[in-house]
């Protein structure tokens, strides 16, 4: 019968998914997704999940490893939410019209904002992905064992989202019953793809075509949907069978409905509160249900026509909004189900509890009370409302006061104490000064300021989302020269590490490549430190992170670190230069030197991160130091090709000084150690050959194209 845990929503998903024995799960991290992916890669490097676990550089790569994975028969899992979603939107329409059966958890939060709301999976539902909303962190779950079930029948062969809302759910601790895995084994069998799959030694080609028989692929999706309602009500019975756990009948669930007049519908964790306000009601004499929808997409029109006729109203919550229409996905949904009904209830639309704004008891009660009333007089007052009411102010953005402008930066920001971020951004801000712009990517710059509507910075910032940062940058650039604007003003990208060189590095390429006339400056604290600490491109090899964990099968990150100054010089840019927080000297006289040069430029900082690399806050400027001093990190340039070691070192330290004063090294052998030390002495002997090898007189001049 298992064993019961205190879980949150996103290990209780972690648990669903080794369970399952899934085989392939390509990873991103996201807030509040984050974890989901953290305690699977735990189970993975522990031994207790034999899986394949992929560390994207992005959502888009994420899901285009799932759409792969599954191809080829593999049982696949992922995750993602909000801005990931959109980043994957593309390659989420190919997994749909592959008829993949993917299970992809949603932890929902809106695109373009914080907090849950059902925005972002809701964006998908014109495509063949089924869609459960769960209540709690059990049915979380209990739905990934459920989803895998049901995306494999042959009937269906469609990807399913597990939505499980952000925050209320994703991070709230909760009794949890985790099934044997013996149970589980004979409830849901390994994976027989009953169609073809990618083989070596059964060669085969797929197409999806065009025109008729395009036409034909969304047919047969439209069908599978249909067909999808009967197997998801199949697999509910033999679930609460083998469990004696039900969920309605997988796609609806009632809750005191027998003599109801009026009945609430709602979707995901709010239906928790709706309950309670049912309960209370009903012991007040009023007669009052609850309609949970479980199951989005498919639609269950059927159980909505069989379960109003007798109600005079009802009274839908949805937790999004289908902008231009005035209504919620729900409410849409239920009109058009029940349009051509004989008999139907007055029906109330509540916009509720978008972005995370709170829909307790109380505020059910207040809206069946609404509904009871509407009921009594046998007409609904206002068709749609908006819930908690909202009184919109509009307010102009109005510039900083001159008085305030003494400082470009004032102190008091969220980041963490002893960041070497914000003591490299105060600088390049000394050397800059007000004649730039500057673009921040959404890492932990991008957070770092002060109170919602307040800012530490008194200078002209643009913001961008992660992978867009240095096309930003590009468009602001080209926008100030179209106007004139452009004569003596550096265009800035102040970006991390994850940001630029994993999900971001397709537009800095791209940039690089044009020669714009930016200058990138990337700070290096190696890892996804603002969701963290998980790792990133340039994490060095073996370090642990969150979701690089030592295990006992699996210790650290197993890959190298990206080296994006290399890749950077080797697009031919006028300048690429290395910088460290501890030798500010040397990087303010780097940015001095870009801030004059015409064309794309390129510095990258290491920025010693406390929280993630688990040091003390005050040692800062010694790991910085030793990381210069043990060759890990040299300090160089390349100016039009020609490479140039800023800071030669005589005697290097041991690299150990570096690694051992950090937690995520703590765990190395000694040989892992003595490998990355003599890692460490061939790349830094490389550095000098080619530095000597550029002092050479050239018979040819490289020329830079001016922007």
């Amino acid at each position: 019968m298992g064993k019961i845990e205190s879980l949150n929503g996103n290990q209780a998903v972690a648990h669903g998914v080794r369970l399952a024995r899934v085989n392939v799960v390509p990873a991103y991290p996201i807030t509040p997704q984050t974890t989901v992916v953290e305690y699977i890669s735990n189970f993975v490097n522990d031994g207790e999940l034999k899986a394949r676990f992929i560390e994207s550089e992005g959502e888009h790569g994420m899901m285009g490893q799932a759409i792969g994975a599954s191809a080829t028969g593999a049982r696949v899992f992922t995750a993602t939410c909000s801005q990931g979603l959109a980043y994957a939107y593309e390659q989420i329409v190919s997994a749909s019209e592959r008829r993949l059966p993917i299970v992809a958890a949603i932890i929902n939060r809106p695109i373009d904002g914080f907090w849950p709301d059902h925005t972002d999976s809701l964006s998908v539902r014109d495509w063949p992905w089924i869609q459960i909303y769960v209540e709690n962190a059990q049915e979380a779950l209990d739905t990934i064992l459920q989803a895998y079930k049901i995306a494999e029948d042959a009937r269906v062969s469609l990807p399913i989202f597990v939505c499980v809302d952000g925050f209320y759910l994703s991070y709230t601790t909760e009794l949890v019953n985790i099934p044997d895995q013996e149970e589980v084994d004979r409830f849901l069998p390994p994976f027989k793809p009953a169609y073809h799959v990618i083989d070596p030694k059964n060669p085969a080609s797929f197409t999806i075509g065009m025109g008729l028989s395009s036409m034909a692929v969304r047919v047969a999706s439209e069908e599978a949907l249909r067909q999808s309602k009967k197997v998801i009500q199949e697999v509910a019975r033999e679930f609460e069978e083998k469990f004696g756990r039900s969920y309605g009948n997988g796609l609806v669930e009632t809750f005191m409905m027998d003599d109801a007049e009026a009945a609430l519908v709602t979707m995901g964790s709010m239906t928790g509160s709706a309950r309670e306000a049912v309960e209370e009601l009903r012991k007040e004499g009023k007669k009052v249900g609850l309609i949970k929808l479980r199951t989005f997409r498919p639609f269950p029109r059927e159980d909505f026509q069989r379960i109003t006729p007798s109600l005079k109203v009802l009274a839908v919550c949805d937790r999004n909004v289908v902008q231009g229409t005035e209504a919620g996905a729900m409410l849409l949904e239920i009109k058009n189900a029940l349009w051509y009904q004989p008999k139907k209830p007055l029906i109330i639309g509540f916009i509720a509890g978008l972005r995370g704004t709170e829909v307790g008891v109380r505020d059910f009660k207040l809206i069946a009370e609404k509904a009871l009333r509407a009921a009594n007089e046998g007409r609904v007052e206002k068709e749609i409302e908006w819930y908690p009411p909202v009184e919109v102010v509009i307010k102009k953005p109005e510039p900083i006061p001159k008085d305030k402008l003494a400082k470009m930066a004032y102190p008091g920001t969220s980041a963490c104490q002893g960041c070497g971020m914000v003591l490299t951004y105060r600088h390049m801000l000394d050397v800059l000064g007000r004649d730039a712009v500057y673009v921040q990517t959404a890492g932990c710059m991008g957070w770092m300021s002060t109170a919602p509507g307040k800012t530490a910075l008194t200078i002209p910032a643009v913001f961008s989302w992660l992978p867009a940062g240095s096309a930003t940058t590009s468009g602001v650039y080209e926008g100030l020269r179209s106007q004139g604007k452009d004569e003596g003003v550096n265009v800035v990208l102040f970006t991390g590490d994850g940001s630029y060189g994993d999900m971001g590095f397709m537009a800095g390429s791209g940039s690089a490549e044009r020669n714009d006339n930016i200058i990138v400056q990337c700070y290096d604290n190696e890892g996804y430190m603002n969701t963290g600490g998980q790792r990133s491109g340039t994490t060095p090899h073996k370090a642990a992170t969150t979701d690089t964990p030592v295990g006992t099968k699996i210790a650290g990150k197993l890959g190298m670190k990206k080296d994006l100054p290399s890749i950077m010089a080797a697009h031919h840019v006028p300048y690429v230069a290395t910088a460290s927080t501890a030798y500010m000297a040397d990087f303010k006289r780097k940015l001095e030197k870009a801030s004059k040069i015409k064309g794309f430029k390129y510095i990258h900082v290491l920025s010693p991160c406390p929280t993630g690399w688990r040091y003390p806050s005050e040692n800062l400027m010694e790991i910085g130091r030793r990381a210069v001093q043990s060759g890990f990190w040299p300090l160089y340039e390349i100016e039009d090709g020609k490479t140039k070691v800023t800071m030669k070192v005589s005697k290097r330290i041991p690299v150990r000084d570096y690694l051992m004063m950090q937690g995520r090294f703590r765990h190395l052998t000694e040989d892992d150690i003595k490998a990355i030390q003599e890692m460490t002495d061939r790349n830094y002997e490389r550095l000098l050959r080619q530095e000597r090898l550029d002092a050479e007189p050239s018979q040819t001049a490289e020329s830079t194209i001016q922007p």
